[in-house]
C-alpha cells in the first residue's frame, strides 16, 4: 500500500511540492493508530464512513488550496483518511471473506489501490498543462463518495457485531457468506475466541501475542524497507537512463513500467494466494526482488559519468542503461505479486478478533513510518552511498525479509481466523507451559 500521488502545480517551488506531498505519510501513520481504535468502537463499516468522509474533505480542500499553507493542512487531513482506511478496510475484508478465498479477496484489495494510482499516471499524462491538476484532484472526492455509498448496503463484519452482544445480526452477517451448515460451528468459534471480553494494551503486548504482532510489524516494515518507494522516487532518471529522454516519454514509462507492471502482476496474487498459499509467493518475491535489485545496482555501477550525461543528453541508451529499466521491471512485477499484496493479506489474519484493531493499527503505523523515513532519507541515502551502493541495500534487505518469512511464518492458507488464533495459542503454550496455564480461559 502506497501514499496518493501528488500533481505539482506549476508555480510552487521544489521544497514546498516536497512538504506537500510527504505530509500525506505522516497523516496516514496519525490516521492508522485511531483506525485500529475506530474499527473497535464504531465498527469496521462505520471506520470506513469516517475514512471516506475525511478523504473527501481533504481532495475539496486541495484542489481549491488558494495558498501553499492550505495544501500542507490538506494533504495531512488526505492522508488521515487514507491511514483510517488501510486499517479499517483490510480488516474487514479478512473477517467478512470466506477462509477458501480470504486471500484472493484481500489480494483484490491491493489491486484496487495498484490500479487507481495506473489510473492516476495515466490522468497526469494527459492533463499535464495549466490548473487541470485542480480537477484531477477534485475528481478523487468521487472516490470517497463511492467508498461511503458501498460499504452503506452491506452487513459489518460478524466479528464486530459479536463483540458487540449483537448474535442476531452476526448471525445474518455469516449467512451472506459461508454456507448455512457452517453458520453455527462459525458463531461457535467466534464467540469462544471473544469470550474473554475486551481486551486492553496489556494483552496486546502480552507474551502469547509478541510473536504475531512482531510478524505483523516485521512484513509491514520489509515492504517498505525492500525499496518501492526508492524505485517510485528515482523513475525518472532511470527511466532518462534507459533512453526515456523527454519528461513526457519519462511519464509514459512510469505509468506503464511501474502503473502498469504494479496492476498486472498484483493479478497474479490474486489468482494464486490461496492456491498456492502465503509463504510461497512471498519466499519467490522477496528473492525476485533481491536479483532485480542487484541488476539495478550492478547497472548503476557500469554506467561511466560519461554514459550518464549522454543518457541525459538524448544519445541512444547504454547497455547498462537497458538492463537498468529490465531490473526495474522485473522488481515491480516481484513486489506486485508477493510482499505488495501478501504482507497485508497476512497482517489481517494473524491476530485475533479482540485484539485485531490495535495490532493491525500499530502494524499499520509501522509501514506508514517507515514509507515517510525512506522517503525523506533518500537522497541523503544517495549522497552517502551513491545510486548503486542505495539499490545494493535494498537488495540486501530484501534477502533478509526472505529469510525473516522463511523463519517466522507460518502458512495461513485455508485456516479460519479462529483456527489461526488457536494455531498461535497451542504455540504460546508449547513455548512457555506454566505462563499459558496460568492464563484465563478464553484468552490462553
Amino acid at each position: 500500500m502506497r501514499s496518493a500521488t501528488f500533481a505539482r502545480p506549476s508555480h510552487a517551488d521544489t521544497f514546498a511540492v516536497e512538504v506537500a506531498a510527504s505530509w500525506v505519510t505522516p497523516g496516514a501513520l496519525v490516521g492508522a493508530l485511531l483506525g485500529g481504535h475506530l474499527a473497535d468502537r464504531v465498527g469496521r463499516r462505520g471506520a470506513l464512513w469516517v475514512a471516506a468522509a475525511t478523504f473527501a474533505v481533504g481532495t475539496i480542500l486541495q484542489a481549491t488550496a488558494p495558498v501553499i499553507g492550505v495544501m500542507f493542512g490538506a494533504r495531512l487531513i488526505l492522508g488521515l483518511g487514507i491511514g483510517v482506511a488501510s486499517v479499517a478496510g483490510p480488516m474487514y475484508a479478512a473477517e467478512a471473506a470466506p477462509e477458501r478465498i480470504r486471500g484472493s479477496l484481500l489480494a483484490v484489495y491491493q489491486f484496487s489501490t495498484t490500479f487507481a494510482i495506473f489510473i492516476g499516471y495515466l490522468a497526469d499524462e494527459l492533463f499535464e498543462a495549466g490548473n487541470s491538476w485542480r480537477y484531477l484532484l477534485v475528481a478523487a472526492a468521487l472516490l470517497g463518495l463511492a467508498l461511503a455509498l458501498v460499504t452503506t448496503v452491506i452487513p459489518d463484519s460478524a466479528v464486530w457485531y459479536f463483540g458487540r452482544g449483537d448474535r442476531r445480526r452476526a448471525e445474518a452477517s455469516l449467512r451472506a457468506t459461508v454456507p448455512q451448515r457452517k453458520v453455527p460451528q462459525r458463531l461457535h468459534a467466534i464467540e469462544e475466541s471473544l469470550a474473554a471480553g475486551k481486551a486492553g494494551w496489556w494483552e496486546v503486548l502480552s507474551p502469547q501475542w509478541r510473536r504475531p504482532l512482531a510478524l505483523g510489524v516485521g512484513l509491514a516494515l520489509f515492504q517498505q524497507l525492500t525499496g518501492i518507494n526508492g524505485i517510485i522516487y528515482y523513475a525518472d532518471e532511470i527511466f532518462s537512463f534507459a533512453g526515456f529522454h523527454t519528461p513526457q516519454a519519462q511519464l509514459a514509462a512510469t505509468t506503464w513500467a511501474i502503473g502498469g507492471v504494479d496492476s498486472l502482476f498484483t493479478l497474479v496474487a490474486v489468482a494464486f494466494l490461496d492456491r498456492l498459499g502465503r509463504r510461497p509467493l512471498l519466499l519467490v518475491g522477496l528473492l525476485g526482488m533481491a536479483v532485480s535489485l542487484v541488476v539495478v545496482s550492478v547497472s548503476f555501477a557500469k554506467m561511466d559519468p560519461a554514459a550518464r550525461t549522454a543518457g541525459a543528453a538524448g544519445h541512444h541508451p547504454t547497455d547498462a542503461g537497458i538492463f537498468l529499466l529490465i531490473g526495474v521491471v522485473m522488481f515491480v512485477a516481484f513486489y506486485a505479486m508477493s510482499i505488495g499484496p501478501t504482507a497485508w493479506t497476512v497482517i489481517n489474519e494473524i491476530f485475533p478478533g479482540r485484539i485485531r484493531g490495535r495490532c493491525v493499527a500499530i502494524a499499520s503505523a509501522a509501514h506508514w513510518g517507515t514509507e515517510y523515513l525512506v522517503t525523506q532519507f533518500f537522497l541523503s541515502m544517495l549522497d552517502a552511498l551513491g545510486r548503486s551502493g542505495v539499490f545494493a541495500l535494498f537488495a540486501g534487505t530484501c534477502v533478509l525479509g526472505f529469510l525473516f518469512v522463511w523463519r517466522y511464518l507460518p502458512e495461513t492458507k485455508g485456516k479460519t481466523l479462529e483456527q489461526i488464533q488457536q494455531m498461535w495459542q497451542t504455540d504460546a503454550r508449547a513455548r512457555h507451559p506454566h505462563r499459558a496455564d496460568d492464563q484465563p480461559s478464553g484468552t490462553a
